[in-house]
């Protein structure tokens, strides 16, 4: 297990401040870019916070028309995820009113997108390499699709940056040897009740938050309270915000369709497994859009290259292929949805990485 040294100190610096730098380019402009209508929308709730009565029970946006749930929502109620996110970038504006909403809102989502490339960097390093480690983050860091993402006003990298803080702490739990570990454990537990909280699709990173628990207690993690607690009581929150939106349908937006269909000008149509599921997820966005074409053998050569550590990465990397055929619907209609794998793609592609330059160095050919 590769340590953290001051070498690796230098190497995440450098990329942390590439991150920054590439997120705050034009941090200012208006919010007419790329799904302009979702972050707008976004957006809206938290100004509303900033402006109106800040109550995150009930959160409101601009439409009162009846297009997102199907009946008409004269108070512009906009129950979907709890409004974690929206309100601290709402406060920033209420309280510090020194630059426009969205640009609290991006500097929101880039905040915690650094947290994640900090994270990417401590588990690659420490399951397998630091080359691994350097290309994770670098990928995650400087790659447009990740870079945008990343400073949209959406709630996916907040959402993220708790379930990666949930794992990273966890980690450390599994790790630890003192009694005093037991803060650490709460500390995971509050990220991963916020992490689901902001956005439920990230509860397929559970699967390797379970791990933990393997990892600290081996086959007696049966026997032990503390994962039945820990899982238990981590979904109390969002089954009680689930519960208390119910009462609330009007400003409750249709779901059912993004597991398996997508919206087009003939009407919604059926994706479920279908060719175009694949060819739209795989060539076009993960392929082309995310990797760019070339850097999409980085995540195949990922795959098979033998953990040395754990199988931490691997169940990282299964979590996110499974959201994605869960939420085939979804996935297909917008491609902010594929947010939600992008750590697992950054993790999986440095391990690639690192395993095409050691091939390399016993095999010396030439780069394709």
């Amino acid at each position: 297990m590769v340590r953290f040294k001051k070498i690796d100190i230098f190497w995440l610096t450098i990329l942390l401040i590439a991150a920054l730098a590439l997120r705050l380019y034009k941090i200012d402009t208006p919010l007419a870019d790329w799904h302009s209508w979702r972050q707008v929308d976004t957006a809206a709730v938290g100004r509303n916070f900033a402006e109106g009565e800040f109550n995150m029970l009930f959160p409101r946006y601009d439409d009162l028309s009846n297009i997102q749930s199907g009946q008409y929502n004269p108070e512009g109620y906009r129950f979907v995820e709890f409004p974690i996110y929206n309100a601290i970038f709402g406060a920033l504006y209420k309280y510090l009113p020194v630059v426009p909403i969205e640009v609290y809102g991006r500097l929101t989502s880039i905040f915690f997108s650094l947290i994640i490339i900090a994270i990417i960097y401590y588990f690659a390093l420490r399951e397998h390499s630091r080359t691994a480690a350097v290309g994770a983050a670098f990928i995650y860091a400087t790659f447009p699709f990740f870079v945008f993402y990343s400073r949209v006003v959406l709630p996916e990298t907040t959402a993220l940056g708790f379930s990666f803080m949930a794992l990273f702490f966890a980690y450390v739990w599994a790790h630890a040897k003192h009694r005093a570990s037991i803060v650490l454990l709460v500390l995971s537990w509050a990220c991963a009740a916020a992490s689901i909280l902001v956005k439920p699709t990230v509860i397929f990173y559970f699967l390797p938050l379970a791990y933990m628990f393997f990892i600290k207690y081996r086959f007696r993690m049966v026997k032990k309270l503390a994962p039945y607690v820990f899982f238990a009581t981590v979904a109390i929150p969002f089954i009680m915000w689930r519960s208390w939106i119910s009462s609330y349908p009007a400003g409750v937006p249709s779901f059912e369709w993004l597991l398996t269909s997508v919206n087009t000008f003939e009407g919604r149509k059926e994706i479920f497994f279908r060719p175009a599921f694949f060819r739209w997820i795989f060539h076009e966005r993960i392929l082309l859009l995310i990797m760019g074409g070339y850097a999409a053998m980085l995540p195949v050569l990922g795959m098979i290259e033998r953990s040395k550590k754990s199988l931490l990465i691997p169940l990282i990397t299964l979590g996110a292929t499974v959201y994605l055929f869960v939420f085939q619907g979804g996935n297909v209609q917008h491609d902010y949805y594929q947010t939600v794998i992008l750590p697992a793609l950054a993790l999986i592609s440095g391990t690639g990485l690192a395993r095409l330059l050691k091939k390399n160095r016993e095999r010396p050919g030439v780069y394709i």
